[in-house]
Formats: structure tokens, C-alpha cells, sequence
């Protein structure tokens, strides 16, 4: 008997749904990282109560830049650290497009609380634009907690077999406009907040929000809906035991315990170990018995889940070779036990998660270091001479023509994943017109030579970030990869990794290096020396981020895939509090060697890292 082949039809077209995703992806990373962008300054400035720092104690300036790269980090780690949560509800109670849709509301709402606390500030209200400034940052926390699992998540769900050798475009369509709206909310909203205040420099950011918000509403009936599984009262299970396994970490790492914990480390008293028990009992004793009430709740609740719904996951299975070691044989490995359980097969997904884990431990270090171009370096950058002279003919057409491409790229795009043509003569026409006025503004500068003098803001230099990120990326592609790839020389993900965040630490050398001349002729320094340090750590960040991305995702089991990519931004969070943790530092030495701490911490985390990636042993899992 013969069985029938359906073959499935190749289909060129993108499903109706992703010009809404691409859209509120640009629109939510432009109003991210535009706050992002102004977030360090403001809080100095906030903490300082608006005062000249010329006008007050050297003291207490060090302690208000040591505070506020403190709040920022641990803002930046509740970022990636609610994802954990998100990514539980979505799967398991809510679905995607619910989470996404009320996290975002959440998200303006944190826009808007960020605004009030600006216009406060300004009225002199300090102690109430300080609690505006936490409360807002918390909802823009939780609302990318809910957004960033998702959102990348649901690109996928709207393919099918027919069209999903476009995969691979969307998400380099995604990529491209994460760097993209990074780019120009970095340029654009210091601007505002040195103009208008900032109050309107947290608004637009919101605004943008909430035309993210209403664009991807508007798609909610072109857009295929994954059911969450398992969904129900097991799924609500699932999501309360999540929540009550996250409170531990989450009380020590967002209530002041270990960056208050830190400033007695690194205070000028003496340092003994029972003074370290003292101190970290006082500040901790409250927190403790939360996390310990929580922790136990979490278990009993994770406990009732399987036996209304046994689920081989990597919890259930630790949780249970953990506690049946005493059935395990001579010999016999530490996870093996729970097949007695669970069945045969069960500990492959778990082991292959704890090796990566073991790997990526020292990864937390390179975001130490890599987020630090959000808050050490901008603060390096204001001590810098922020005047730069342009050519002047050339910056005319720049000021008129990079924001006329750009719309007309965004446009382009748009209509691409809309499955609109645009006639290639129209289109050659434009990118015509754009290079031959520019080549004419090249030409009349050097028949007559001007100069235009420019006055950069300290936080808009970090958008060399992701302008760099879209040319190194096609560079190291055409320039490394393939010719590598034509002598039959493979660079193995691993290496990649361990090669970035070699190079991590020498950007952080260099920003040392300069850092020393900055401290000896403040104010003198030209900001364009921070180039370097900004080119060695985007390629740092292509070969360590999107290479780590890509391994987590090829060596984790399909069972196991949202387990890791958990664990990687769990990576992040960890970073961004390594970074909380040793900010009072700022207070007692400076910034030179902070940045000569983190590049030792870099290259010792580098090494180990280079030992475990030779050890590793892993398997290839791809989709079947």
C-alpha cells in the first residue's frame, strides 16, 4: 500500500502579522533605549538635587555617580530578569499575545511615571521625583520582562512550513531595527532633555510606547495565536511556582541588601569577618525570612503541580535526583536516579542544560563590563571635551539626508514584510538621489572648505554602539568568516566567545588608559578617543552575544531551548548586579581604576572560561 506525499508548497510571502511585530519592535526599542540613553545623567543630576557639581564636595559627587551607576545596573538587571517570569506566564498561562499586550500598557505607564518624577525634579520635589524615578523604572522592568520573551517568540509562531525559509530574514530584519532604533533614540533624546527638560525627553519615549502598543493591537486579528500549554489551573500552578522561586534572588538583588552590603566591603573602616556576618545579618535578617518563606512555598507548590500533572522538566528531574541520591548506585551519575521516576532518556535534556550552564557562568562578566557603555562610560564621556568640528558642507546634507534615507528605509521595510513591492526604479532612484547630493555636498566642501563646530551630549557617544554593530557584523562576515570558511578553517562558537571577551578586557584597558589622561587634563580630552574602546567592545559584543545566542539555542534540547535562554539573560541580570555590587567603589577611588578592576575581572573570567569551552563536549540540537 502506497502512502500519499503531500509536499507542501513554497510560499514567498510573509504572514500578515509581521509588519505589526516589526512595527511595535521599532517603536518599543526606540522608546528603551532612548530613556536608556538619558537614564545615568538624570539620576546624578537627581541625586545632586540639580546643583553644579563645580559647587560641591569632591565627596559627594562620587557618591551620587557611585549611586546612580548603582540604580542603573540594577535596573538593568530587573530588565533581564523578569523575562524568566514572562517567558512562564506566556508559555504556560496567559499566551504570547495576551502578555504582550498588557505588559506593554505597563511599559507606558512606566513612561509616563518617568515623566511626572522629571517634572517634579524640576519643581524641586526631590524625595517624590526619587520614588517617581524607582516606580517607573520597576514598570519598565516588568513590562520588558513581558515583552522581550515574546515578541521573538511570536515572530516564529506566525510561520508554517510554507514559509518558513523566511525565518532567517525576519529575525535579521529584527535585528537590524533593534540597532536602528537604538541609534537614533541615543542622538535624539539627550537632545530633548538639554531643550525641553526631562520631563518631554521620558515622554516621547512613552508616546512611542504607546503607538507600539496600539500598532501591535491593531494586528490582533492577523495574528496566529500559539494556545499556552498547559494552560488552566496547572498552568496558573506553574506560574505561582515560578513567582515564588524567583522572590528569593529577587530579594536580595533589588532591596538594597548587597549594594548596602558592598559599601561596608569597601567603606574605610577596618573589614573583619565577623563585621561582614554583622553587617550582612542587619541588612538581610527581613529579606531572609521572606526568601526562606518563599522558597518553601515555591517547593510545596511545585510538589502539588506534579502530582496533579507529573512533567519531566529540569526542575522536576534535579529536584528529584536530589532527593533520592541515596537509591543512586556506585557509579551511577548524579541525575541518573530520576529515570526511575520519569523514564529512561529524561536526564539527556537537564545534563545538556547544566553543562552550558557551567560554561556560561563566566559569561556574566563580559555584561558587567559590556553595560557599563550605558553608565562608567558616559560618565567617563562628560569629563571629556565634547566639542567636535565637521566639515561643513558635509554635515548640511547629513543633518537633512540621514534622517530622508532612514525614513525611506523604514518605509521600505515596512512595505517589504507588508508583501508590497516597491518598483526597483523607484527605489534605485532614491538611493541615486541620496548619493549624488551627497558626493555634490563632498565635492562643493572641497572647492570650498567650512567647518561646522558641534557640541555633543555625553550620552548620545554610546550610539556608536549599535551604528558600529551594523557594519561589523556584514564585516566580519566578508572580511573573516568566509575567507576562513574557503580554507577550511571552522571557528568553533566557543572560541568566538572566548576571543570577545579577551577583547572585552582590553576595551576596558584602553578605557583606562584614557581615563588616566582625562583625570590629568579633565575637560581637554577630545570625547573621539573613545572610539577605540567603543570598536573593540562591538566586536566583543557580536562575538560573545549572537554567537552565545546561537550556541545556547544548537545545545539545548527542543524540550530544554527556553530553559537556557532563560539561564542567558539570567547571565545579564547577574552582570548588571556585579557591576551594583562594587559601585560604591566609585566613592573611594577613581574611575581609572574601576575600570582597571573590571578588565582583570574580564581577563581572569576570560581564562576560565577558555578551560571550560576546551572541556565541553555537547551536542548539536536543531528543530526536526
Amino acid at each position: 500500500m502506497s502512502e500519499a506525499v503531500l509536499e507542501v508548497k513554497r510560499e514567498d510571502r510573509f504572514p500578515t502579522g509581521i509588519p505589526y511585530i516589526v512595527g511595535n519592535e521599532g517603536a518599543e526599542r526606540f522608546s528603551f533605549y532612548g530613556m536608556r540613553s538619558i537614564l545615568y545623567v538624570y539620576l546624578v543630576s537627581l541625586f545632586l538635587r540639580f546643583v553644579d557639581e563645580a559647587g560641591l564636595p569632591a565627596a559627594e559627587v562620587a557618591a551620587a555617580k557611585a549611586r546612580g551607576t548603582e540604580v542603573m545596573h540594577l535596573f538593568m538587571a530587573g530588565v533581564y530578569a523578569f523575562p524568566m517570569l514572562g517567558a512562564i506566564v506566556a508559555d504556560r498561562y496567559l499566551g504570547k499575545y495576551r502578555v504582550i499586550l498588557w505588559v506593554s500598557l505597563a511599559y507606558v505607564a512606566g513612561h509616563g511615571t518617568l515623566a511626572v518624577a522629571g517634572r517634579l525634579g524640576a519643581l524641586g520635589s526631590f524625595g517624590a521625583a526619587e520614588l517617581g524615578m524607582f516606580v517607573g523604572l520597576a514598570l519598565i522592568a516588568f513590562g520588558a520582562g513581558g515583552i522581550k520573551p515574546c515578541v521573538s517568540a511570536n515572530v516564529g509562531d506566525q510561520f508554517t512550513a510554507a514559509n518558513g525559509h523566511l525565518v532567517t530574514k525576519v529575525y535579521q530584519i529584527f535585528y537590524f531595527i533593534i540597532n536602528f532604533g537604538s541609534f537614533f533614540a541615543t542622538l535624539l533624546i539627550p537632545v530633548l532633555k538639554d531643550s525641553y527638560g526631562p520631563e518631554v525627553a521620558f515622554a516621547v519615549p512613552g508616546v512611542l510606547m504607546a503607538v507600539a502598543s496600539v500598532v501591535f493591537w491593531a494586528g490582533r486579528n492577523r495574528f496566529t495565536r500559539v494556545p499556552p500549554k498547559p494552560g488552566g489551573a496547572i498552568g496558573l500552578l506553574d506560574v505561582a511556582v515560578a513567582l515564588f522561586l524567583f522572590i528569593p534572588f529577587a530579594a536580595f538583588a533589588f532591596f538594597d541588601v548587597i549594594p548596602r552590603f558592598a559599601e561596608y566591603l569597601t567603606g574605610s573602616g577596618p573589614v573583619t569577618l565577623g563585621g561582614a556576618a554583622r553587617t550582612f545579618v542587619a541588612l538581610g535578617w527581613k529579606h531572609s525570612i521572606v526568601a526562606a518563606v518563599s522558597l518553601c512555598l515555591g517547593l510545596v507548590l511545585f510538589s502539588v503541580r506534579q502530582a496533579r500533572a507529573p512533567e519531566a522538566g529540569f526542575l522536576a528531574v534535579v529536584l528529584y535526583a536530589l532527593r533520592h541520591q541515596k537509591e543512586r548506585k556506585d557509579g551511577q551519575p548524579f541525575l541518573d536516579v530520576a529515570e526511575a521516576r520519569y523514564g529512561e532518556g529524561c536526564t539527556e535534556g537537564p545534563r545538556a542544560v547544566l553543562k552550558i550552564m557551567v560554561v556560561f557562568s563566566m559569561v556574566s562578566v563580559f555584561w558587567a563590563l559590556f553595560d557599563q557603555h550605558s553608565s562608567t562610560w558616559v560618565e567617563q564621556a562628560r569629563q571629556m571635551d565634547l566639542t567636535v568640528h565637521a566639515p561643513g558642507k558635509v554635515w548640511a546634507w547629513a543633518t537633512v539626508g540621514v534622517p530622508a534615507v532612514s525614513v525611506l528605509g523604514g518605509l521600505w521595510l515596512l512595505l517589504w514584510v507588508s508583501n508590497v513591492t516597491v518598483p526597483r526604479n523607484v527605489a534605485l532612484g532614491a538611493l541615486s538621489v541620496a548619493g549624488a547630493s551627497l558626493l555634490g555636498a563632498i565635492a562643493w566642501q572641497l572647492a570650498a572648505p567650512s567647518t561646522t563646530t558641534l557640541t555633543l551630549k555625553a550620552s548620545q557617544i554610546s550610539a556608536l554602539n549599535p551604528l558600529m554593530v551594523m557594519f561589523i557584523i556584514p564585516g566580519l562576515n566578508v572580511a573573516v568568516w568566509r575567507p576562513l570558511e574557503k580554507r577550511n578553517i571552522t571557528v568553533k562558537p566557543l572560541q568566538k566567545m572566548t576571543a570577545g571577551m579577551f577583547l572585552t578586557a582590553l576595551a576596558f584597558v584602553l578605557a583606562a588608559v584614557l581615563q588616566r589622561r582625562v583625570q590629568a587634563d579633565p575637560g581637554h580630552v577630545s570625547v573621539l578617543w573613545q572610539v577605540p574602546q567603543y570598536l573593540v567592545v562591538t566586536a566583543a559584543e557580536v562575538l560573545v552575544s549572537v554567537t552565545g545566542l546561537e550556541f545556547a539555542y544548537t545545545q539545548a534540547p527542543r524540550t530544554m531551548k527556553s530553559t537556557i535562554m532563560g539561564f542567558w539573560l539570567l547571565c545579564v541580570t547577574i552582570g548588571n548586579l556585579l557591576v551594583a555590587f562594587l559601585a560604591p567603589l566609585e566613592r573611594h577611588y577613581p574611575l581609572s581604576s574601576f575600570f582597571l578592576l573590571f578588565a582583570g575581572l574580564m581577563a581572569a573570567a576570560a581564562a576560565i572560561f577558555a578551560v571550560l569551552a576546551s572541556r565541553y563536549r555537547g551536542r548539536t540540537w536543531l528543530q526536526g
